[in-house]
């Protein structure tokens, strides 16, 4: 497909998607927890009170149906907060929909779009860039300057050291991201935030979410911020296999590439998260026995924590902001009650005993949650 084609795929208004039938998504109604998950909405206000966290907010979804949806604090339906390293899978995503409309492929080389490019980064591929495993560096000051573009900064980048040969490690950084970003633009001929508008933002509506208008975002991080539901929406595409209320926002094809462990068998340089695996945009926080990720997670430092469980056919979106290592020991342990309180749930479906109401029918609303 030629980049003109592909720049014409990516540009559909949105008056034309809403002519198609590709409606704004619907408001979340449900504050609170269905009657099967009660017990975790119960807990959630100690576990949070023991972290010491004052705001925050969580969403549970199983099988497209939402069973948890509480606020606590200052928080509500709206509030926008930074995601952090989240923002890893939003631009992973979109570099996905670049390469599922034929403008780049995931063997695309950096000399491609970067002829300047020289030695061992010339050979580094999309793949690699947003796998952690092309060797860059861990960090660069232009990134987000905004008396930077997103090009120059790339090209700063490339004429840096590496830390090893791309392909023969795993070192968890931001720069390689903003390379990744730096070759879409000059693929699709378009800034940054319009790719993601288009490929991502849109079909999700997902108007509160965003990388900014500036010529500099930084795509693995920085000003990058969402909400509790539009990330949610987001999370629901990855587990439907890259489809959203019928409609078709990344190929089956992408997911898959995005769930392959691409880490296992290299020496780990720098990860946050020990031996843990790493697919495209997200860690694989388990794996079927063909390296395929079967739950998926992108944690932000600030304790902006997705979560895309495959065999549950459940996605879990914890919200807040501060310090991840504060927060992290209530994430996990609610985590840990959604998990058994789902598992439950299937098994009295199985049986035909299912204890929950459809969510209209069960507006548990909690003393103490805000929205």
């Amino acid at each position: 497909m030629s980049t003109r084609m592909a720049r014409l795929l990516l540009t559909a208004p949105v008056s034309a998607l809403a002519a198609c039938g590709l409606s704004e998504p619907e408001a979340e109604s449900l504050v609170g927890c269905l009657p099967g998950y009660a017990d975790v909405a119960a807990s959630a206000p100690a576990l949070l009170a023991d972290a010491q966290v004052r705001d925050a907010a969580v969403l549970v979804r199983v099988d497209g149906q939402t069973v948890c949806r509480l606020f606590f604090g200052s928080y509500g339906p709206s509030t926008t907060v930074y995601t952090a390293s989240a923002a890893k899978w939003l631009a992973a995503a979109s570099l996905l929909a670049v390469v599922d409309a034929g403008a780049l492929t995931l063997d695309t080389r950096t000399v491609q779009l970067f002829p300047a490019a020289s030695g061992q980064a010339a050979d580094i591929t999309l793949a690699q860039l947003l796998s952690h495993t092309s060797g860059l560096l861990s960090f660069s000051r232009c990134m987000g300057r905004s008396d930077d573009t997103l090009q120059e900064c790339a090209e700063t980048i490339l004429a840096g050291d590496l830390h090893f040969a791309p392909g023969d490690g795993f070192f968890y950084a931001g720069p390689p991201y903003t390379v990744a970003g730096a070759m879409a633009e000059r693929a699709m001929e378009r800034p940054w935030a319009e790719i993601f508008r288009t490929t991502i933002a849109q079909p999700l509506g997902m108007t509160r979410t965003g990388f900014g208008d500036g010529p500099n975002p930084a795509l693995s991080e920085g000003e990058v911020q969402s909400t509790l539901d539009e990330y949610g929406r987001f999370a629901q595409m990855i587990l439907d296999h890259g489809l959203y209320r019928g409609r078709r926002v990344l190929s089956d094809a992408a997911i898959r590439e995005m769930r392959r462990d691409r880490t296992s068998g290299l020496p780990s340089v720098y990860s946050p998260r020990g031996e843990l695996p790493y697919g495209l945009g997200a860690w694989l926080d388990a794996v079927d026995a063909e390296g395929t990720g079967t739950v998926l997670s992108s944690p932000g430092a600030g304790g902006f924590v997705p979560i895309v469980d495959f065999p549950r056919r459940m996605v879990f979106v914890f919200e807040s902001f501060g310090e991840i290592d504060r927060s992290w020991p209530a994430i996990v342990a609610l985590l840990q009650q959604v998990r058994v309180a789902v598992d439950r749930e299937g098994l009295s479906r199985a049986a035909g005993l299912s204890v929950s109401s459809p969510p209209r029918a069960a507006r548990a609303v909690l003393d103490g949650m805000g929205g």
